[in-house]
């Protein structure tokens, strides 16, 4: 029994499905006798390149053909002979096997022949053209630029961007696309019937998402199914031949990440590893899906209908309004950084299961530890580990508590402005609220010094000591030697606080804590600072 691909390969332009632009193309070509001399078919596997060639070829010698058609008749001798790979004046080359220089020579002595029917054409048809060696695809130049007449060419390959650019452009290129999942399915569905088969839904589905866009890929696998011997394939039964697919899982998955549920989500991952699902593949269709939950969330033109499944749009609608757009593309970022980790991690689902805790975790956060953290900031950078809850500090009193160190005496630089003291206690918010009348009193006596500490966010206070996160090891140091002077402007706001620790860390946003923006820099006598760039000569010289 032949394979389905070729018991089933469209016979003419009509039974061809998709490529709808090349047919018509193609078939006004042949109806107006505006043929090319060079044709590049290019495009995925399984997309049709090959098949459209040989009707291409046959229309042309086709003896029936009604001249205002472009349909063979797959009736006359040289369409029958086509049909049965005997038409003699039809060619077709591998070039991954003939791919030498010495082999091109030889086909440039065979078409100074004309071809064997009156009125008729001689075709080569070059497959996997992009095997060829440089030297042949030289050789293979002026042919293509001016073959003998009535002598046509059609390379056709999976990688058009390895050909070189000469061959290029004497060639009339047509781009084939993978089919839409309708198409897919109105395929399979129909040598279902012509197999006298029973096939479900999911089965169908299924193989229209392994097959990625293929026709030949599916009607691979479809034959797989049917070779089984059972007239009703299930998804069991396919499951068992084709192995689980976790399309629909990762779904399931993503809809537990959506509600935040994390522990159901983990479990959900086991239960999957358990059954027997590749983890690998889990990652690779949470991408898929994710990808499209990302071009959603931009605009909904983005997304090709025509590439998803039936109901497929709605569950992508719900999942794009329910996960945030900074969520997705974290998620997308570290799936493509972990999705070779699998196979060399200890447990394969690890690596996925640490992202899901990195990205997510944060939801999990008691309102006063959200406080710290801006909605906006990057949930892979700092995790609730990172925060730690300011401790409630009583009044400060005008005596200083048993066992505590008196506040050390400050002594105002000169020359410097005078801060006006906050009343209150110190807490992480309150001092971060400060921040803009510190970087105004800053910039008075270092600029540079202030725009570092603008970037700045306070993340604990420990033993009176304030700790504060700075971007980078770089910005620190040059705080560290500062630290005596900024301790001394917020120690006029709060003179419970006795140091400073600066720890490198990522931080969020000036405006973590929706402060209203401060707009002491536009003070006539300073300008604001408008990025960190234009005073780096600064940084570097005051650093010296």
């Amino acid at each position: 029994m032949p394979a389905l691909y070729r018991t089933y390969r469209p016979q003419n332009f009509q039974q061809v499905i998709g490529q709808e632009i090349i047919k018509t193309t193609l078939q006004n070509a042949i109806i107006n006798n505006r043929t090319v001399h060079s044709y590049l078919f290019s495009g995925p596997r399984g997309t049709g390149k090959t098949t459209m060639a040989r009707i291409f070829s046959k229309a042309l010698n086709c003896i029936n053909r009604q001249p205002n058609l472009a349909e063979p008749c797959n009736t006359c001798i040289n369409c029958k002979s086509i049909n049965d790979n005997a038409f003699i004046d039809l060619i077709e080359i591998d070039a991954a096997s003939n791919r030498g220089i010495d082999e091109i020579r030889n086909l440039k002595e065979a078409i100074r022949f004309a071809p064997s029917q009156k009125n008729g054409y001689k075709i080569y048809i070059i497959d996997e053209a992009h095997m060829l060696t440089k030297d042949a695809s030289n050789a293979l130049l002026k042919t293509l630029e001016e073959p003998p007449s009535n002598t046509i060419f059609i390379l056709a390959t999976t990688d058009a961007h390895k050909m070189i650019p000469t061959i290029l452009s004497r060639v009339q290129k047509f781009d084939f696309k993978p089919l839409a999942h309708s198409e897919l399915k109105q395929k399979i569905l129909f040598i279902a019937k012509e197999e006298k088969v029973k096939i479900d839904e999911q089965v169908v589905n299924q193989i229209i998402l392994q097959a990625m866009g293929g026709a030949r890929d599916a009607e691979s696998i479809l034959g797989k199914l049917i070779s089984a011997g059972t007239e009703d394939i299930t998804i069991d039964f396919a499951s068992a031949i084709l192995g689980k697919n976790s399309y629909f899982e990762a779904y399931t998955l993503l809809e537990f990440l959506s509600q935040n549920q994390i522990y159901l989500a983990i479990r959900h991952i086991h239960k999957l590893y358990a059954s027997g699902y590749g983890i690998d593949q889990l990652i690779v269709n949470l991408l898929t899906i994710s990808h499209n939950i990302f071009l959603l969330q931009i605009e909904n033109s983005l997304i090709q209908k025509e590439s998803l499944l039936d109901d497929e749009y709605s569950k992508l609608e719900s999942l794009a309004l329910t996960i945030s757009k900074v969520k997705i593309r974290n998620f997308i970022q570290s799936l493509e950084i972990i999705k070779s980790q699998t196979h060399t991690a200890y447990l394969p689902y690890l690596p996925l299961e640490l992202v899901i805790a990195q990205i997510w975790e944060i939801d999990n956060m008691n309102n006063n530890e959200k406080n710290i953290i801006s909605d906006n900031i990057d949930n892979t950078i700092i995790t609730k580990s990172d925060i730690k809850l300011a401790p409630k500090t009583k009044p400060v009193e005008n005596t200083p508590p048993l066992n505590t160190p008196p506040a050390p005496t400050i002594t105002q630089p000169k020359d410097s402005p005078v801060v006006k003291e906050t009343s209150g206690s110190a807490d992480v918010y309150s001092v971060y609220k400060i921040y803009p009348a510190i970087n105004k009193a800053l910039t008075k006596t270092n600029k540079s010094l202030a725009i570092i500490f603008a970037q700045t966010q306070p993340v604990d206070i420990i033993d009176n000591t304030i700790v504060i996160a700075v971007e980078s090891d770089f910005y620190r140091s040059r705080l560290d030697k500062n630290t005596k002077l900024i301790l001394e402007y917020i120690t006029e706001h709060y003179p419970s606080i006795l140091g400073i620790n600066f720890v490198t860390k990522k931080v969020s946003s000036i405006n973590t804590m929706n402060i209203e923006p401060n707009n002491d820099f536009n003070a006539e006598d300073d300008e604001k600072p408008k990025d960190i760039n234009d005073t780096i000569a600064d940084i570097f010289k005051d650093s010296l």
